[in-house]
């Protein structure tokens, strides 16, 4: 293969991605997967996958993040939406001498405690569905990766798009916001496994056939 060649397959390799990531957002890949120039990468905590996704200029706006498909909250309720991302960056972010990303995981009952202690109140029932709705709509742009039926949250690869001077930012809001309980989560199962039949049983199970 020659040197342009090999130059143009690169760049036909490296658009195909960033087309996959523009459509679709971060994508979750095996760690096996080549680089691609312009993306960076996030490995889960497990090491089993990474993310891909844009690597952003220092400073870019709204224009450069929309191009990029990166926009910086989802619009829907922009201040709700924004208020629970910076709660759940405290609950889930405890080292933050570094980077947020992967940080621990959260619970929605510390989200809600928080929520609560931010407005000054005890918890309502209207909380909720605040809560909930933001939630979602930022594990839909994958700001958080929001486990709905343990309750779960964990900081999504868009964090690692954060600069020093956002982390800094960050920083400052978290040692503002009331501190969240001690997370209890789900108990891991472990997966359930059907015992192998002995030479014996296997005779005995054709026997009674």
């Amino acid at each position: 293969m020659t040197a342009d060649a090999a130059l143009e397959g690169g760049r036909s390799y490296n658009a195909l991605w960033w087309a996959k990531v523009q459509s679709g957002g971060p994508l979750r890949v095996s760690p096996d997967t080549p680089a691609v120039a312009g993306l960076t990468r996030a490995a889960e905590p497990d090491g089993a996958t990474v993310w891909m996704l844009p690597t952003l200029p220092d400073g870019a706006g709204h224009a450069v993040l929309e191009e990029l498909g990166t926009p910086p909250v989802a619009v829907e309720q922009p201040n709700e939406t924004a208020r629970v991302l910076a709660i759940c960056v405290t609950c889930c972010w405890p080292e933050r001498d570094g980077s947020a990303w992967p940080g621990v995981v959260g619970t929605l009952a510390q989200v809600k405690a928080v929520y609560a202690g931010m407005r000054g109140r005890p918890e309502q029932s209207s909380d909720l569905t605040l809560i909930i709705g933001s939630l979602r709509r930022l594990h839909a742009t994958q700001w958080l990766l929001w486990n709905e039926k343990a309750g779960e949250v964990r900081l999504g690869p868009r964090v690692v798009t954060w600069g020093p001077t956002q982390l800094a930012g960050l920083r400052e809001l978290c040692r503002v916001l009331p501190d969240p309980p001690s997370a209890v989560l789900t108990p891991v199962r472990p997966p359930e496994v059907e015992p192998e039949l002995l030479p014996a049983d296997a005779a005995s199970e054709v026997e009674d056939d």
